[in-house]
């Protein structure tokens, strides 16, 4: 090996020969056959932080998939991944932004009493009725439609009576806000 390349066990596997600037060029197994190796690796840990998920939810709900690339191997500290195969995989999975149309089929659902138009001219009253009474899929669509910052100021500066205690303290949760916030209450003088 030339002075541009070392190598390091991988403990029940083989060896790894990575440039001197630490990139993976291969793997060489124990049993002599030579994976080469294009492009960054991602650990669980890694692959979790990139699709936004937690270590174990990721085994679980993404890694344990059938359709979820094979790891390239499987160390006595998990499994590792070809980065570009991960990141493949993720982009195909992810559905395109909603349409103003599906936030006005939200809308006829959430403010039933108005236009959708209406409703969807005031966008944080709009976002904190979803919030409060809509579906996890409709959750999710208005938070890909306006982005997840709507959803934090939506709770923030919610008007008295469109949220309930039970979804108040659920988003409080969720979206790691102080759960002594009192829930918003309408006053009669």
């Amino acid at each position: 090996m030339g002075s541009d390349r070392r190598a390091r066990r991988l403990a029940g596997f083989g060896w790894s020969i990575e440039t001197t600037d630490g990139r993976l060029r291969a793997i060489r197994r124990d049993d002599g056959t030579i994976l080469p190796i294009a492009g960054r690796l991602m650990g669980t840990r890694e692959a979790a932080r990139f699709l936004g998920v937690r270590p174990p939810n990721f085994v679980r709900d993404w890694a344990a998939r059938p359709d979820f690339p094979a790891p390239l191997a499987t160390l006595a500290s998990g499994r590792v991944w070809l980065a570009a195969d991960v990141e493949a995989y993720a982009a195909a999975r992810r559905s395109p932004r909603p349409t103003h149309e599906r936030m006005v089929s939200i809308a006829r659902r959430a403010a039933w009493w108005q236009e959708p138009e209406r409703t969807l001219a005031r966008p944080l009253e709009f976002v904190g009725r979803v919030m409060a009474s809509g579906t996890f899929d409709e959750a999710r669509d208005v938070e890909r439609f306006f982005g997840p910052a709507a959803l934090r100021e939506a709770v923030t500066r919610a008007s008295p009576g469109v949220f309930d205690s039970r979804a108040w303290n659920y988003w409080l949760l969720v979206l790691g806000l102080d759960r002594s916030t009192p829930l918003p209450q309408r006053h009669v003088p």
